[in-house]
C-alpha cells in the first residue's frame, strides 16, 4: 500500500489492566481494561506520526503519548487525505453507541469536541467499523 502523506488515522489499542494514567496537563484518571480507539490526524507526515506512536522510546508531547506508554497498539487504520477527526469521533460514536469517552477534551485541546479518545467495552464491531468508514489498515510493522 502506498502511503500518502496526510489524512486520519485510528490507533485501536489494548490496555490489559485498569490503571490510573496523569496525561500532560489533564487530571489523573482511572482507565479501565479493555479496548481503546484514538482518532488523530497528520496535515503532513503520517507514516513518520504513526512510526513515533509505535515507538516506545520517545519524549511524551501529545496525550496520546502518556497513554501509549501504558498501552498496545493493536491496529493502525488510515483514511488517506481526509483531515476532520472531530466528524470521525461522532461517527464512531454513532456506530458504536456503548462506546464512551474516558477523559474529556484527550486528544481535543485544540477544538471544542469532548474527546479523540473512545473507551469500548466490547470490541466485537471492530471489523464492521473500519469498513463501515472505508478506513484501510496500515501494516504497522512497516510504517
Amino acid at each position: 500500500m502506498k502511503m500518502e502523506d496526510r489524512g486520519l488515522y485510528v490507533l485501536v489499542i489494548r490496555l490489559k489492566r485498569g490503571k490510573k494514567i496523569k496525561v500532560a496537563k489533564l487530571p489523573e484518571t482511572y482507565f479501565s481494561p479493555g479496548c481503546y480507539l484514538y482518532v488523530g490526524r497528520a496535515k503532513r507526515g503520517l507514516k513518520k506520526r504513526l512510526g513515533r506512536h509505535l515507538r516506545k522510546d520517545k519524549k511524551f508531547f501529545w496525550h496520546i503519548d502518556y497513554f501509549l506508554g501504558k498501552a498496545e497498539v493493536m491496529e493502525v487504520w488510515i483514511k488517506l487525505d481526509s483531515l476532520d477527526e472531530c466528524r470521525r469521533v461522532s461517527q464512531i460514536r454513532k456506530f458504536l453507541e456503548n462506546s464512551a469517552i474516558p477523559q474529556k477534551k484527550f486528544g481535543a485541546s485544540d477544538c471544542r469536541c469532548s474527546g479523540h479518545l473512545l473507551y469500548l467495552p466490547e470490541a466485537n464491531d471492530l471489523k464492521i467499523l473500519w469498513k463501515k468508514l472505508a478506513f484501510e489498515r496500515a501494516e504497522i510493522h512497516g510504517i
